[in-house]
């Protein structure tokens, strides 16, 4: 065996072994929290997701997670219908339009967007904007449309560099040869690459909403804070990250209120491997 036989051996195993410690990480992070959310599952049962009262402190006690599940979804598909629009404008202009200055202007404002700390962000919405909305009819500081601002602003950066990556990664022949045949610059980006490049937008979308349902500091800072299920945008919510955030620290260890914020833990690890199920099976499928 000559020196090159060895360290591409050498490499191989190293690059085996890392992507292992990952699998056995993913693992490891399911059954453990398997484990710790099966005593509320065996206590409590059903009621967890049919009913929509949380009162865990209460004599008797309640763990109904329904509004707060409910609440997730709502404020998750409010947010993904503000800011996937306005990303894939963002990540259409700098493909199709933007000068370089204009692209390295717009691309260092998105970096500088997603490195500022959530809590910063979180602090600005309930600072300066909540009084705004509560002029406008909000009767709750916190509440969804204010949680679903802070969402978008988390997760337009993510969402813009995606579809950006998806947009560029189609030939650049193709949009060529649609305006050689007459096609107009709108029409070649938006109808022929932006189709092109569909499995990768879609993958951008999921990837998205993965990102916006897994945050918790702003929704803990000015979503409300209340286990209801929203009827308008007015309304205080209450997903299941804010109430994990809030309460973990203070419940005893071991407790069926301990193992139900373990419970919804894994509802939000179960969505988000759907998900990223849903991704992969596009850009599986798009490539076939």
């Amino acid at each position: 065996m000559n020196r090159r036989d060895l360290k591409n051996i050498v490499n191989q195993s190293i690059i085996t072994a890392v992507a292992m410690v990952g699998i056995l990480a993913l693992i490891g992070l399911f059954i453990f929290i398997i484990r710790e959310s099966l005593p509320a599952l065996t206590e409590v049962g059903a009621e967890i997701f049919t009913s929509k009262y949380w009162y865990p402190t209460y004599d008797p006690p309640e763990y109904g997670m329904l509004a707060m599940i409910v609440g997730s979804f709502i404020l998750t598909g409010f947010a993904s219908i503000i800011v996937i629009p306005i990303g894939y404008i963002i990540a259409f202009f700098l493909y199709d339009y933007a000068t370089n200055r204009e692209q390295r202007i717009i691309k260092s404002a998105i970096d500088l967007l997603s490195g500022i700390p959530t809590v910063i962000i979180g602090s600005f919405l309930f600072i300066y904007i909540s009084p705004i909305l509560m002029n406008f009819g909000a009767w709750s500081a916190g509440n969804l449309l204010l949680a679903a601002i802070g969402l978008s602003i988390l997760s337009l950066p993510y969402a813009a560099s995606l579809m950006q990556e998806a947009l560029s990664s189609v030939d650049i022949s193709l949009k060529e040869s649609a305006l050689a045949l007459g096609a107009s610059r709108f029409t070649a980006g938006f109808r022929i690459v932006s189709k092109a490049a569909l499995s990768g937008i879609l993958n951008s979308i999921i990837l998205t909403i993965n990102r916006i349902i897994g945050e918790t500091i702003v929704v803990l800072m000015v979503s409300g804070g209340a286990a209801i299920i929203p009827r308008s945008i007015w309304d205080p919510v209450r997903p299941l990250t804010a109430t994990i955030a809030s309460e973990m620290g203070e419940v005893p260890i071991g407790s069926t209120h301990y193992s139900a914020l373990f419970t919804a833990g894994l509802i939000l690890l179960t969505i988000s491997f759907i998900l990223t199920m849903i991704s992969r099976r596009i850009t599986r499928s798009w490539k076939s």
